[in-house]
């Protein structure tokens, strides 16, 4: 069961490498006798390894939302900024120093 989870997840972002269990037709055999007789423990195995995964993909998720919302407070800041630039004695102001500029430019070819 171990073996199939650990080839799922290989497709997936989660991949755990390879299996680190003993794989053997003596041990399968075992295995499916003791599932036969309701002696085998490994159903319990396999929700430890799955819950472990869980607590793994929240902690990754929490991490990429604290990310994500810091990004957002950047994008914030970076709105009313603009908004701020964008107001009509800014735009006049930018207006006035282009066309200053441009004088510039046209005394510094004539050579005044």
């Amino acid at each position: 069961m171990l073996t199939q989870f650990y080839l799922f997840l290989k497709l997936q972002k989660m991949d755990m490498g390879p299996c680190p269990k003993v794989h053997s037709f003596q041990l399968r055999k075992e295995y499916q006798e003791a599932k036969a007789k309701g002696e085998d423990n490994y159903d319990r195995e396999l929700e430890d390894v799955i819950d472990r995964l869980i607590v793994e993909c929240d902690r990754k998720i929490a991490r990429a939302l604290k990310r994500l919302s810091e990004e957002d407070a950047k994008a914030a800041i970076a709105i009313s900024v603009s908004e701020v630039t964008q107001t009509p004695e800014i735009l006049e102001l930018s207006k006035q120093i282009k066309e200053k500029l441009k004088e510039a430019d046209q005394y510094g070819l004539v050579g005044v």
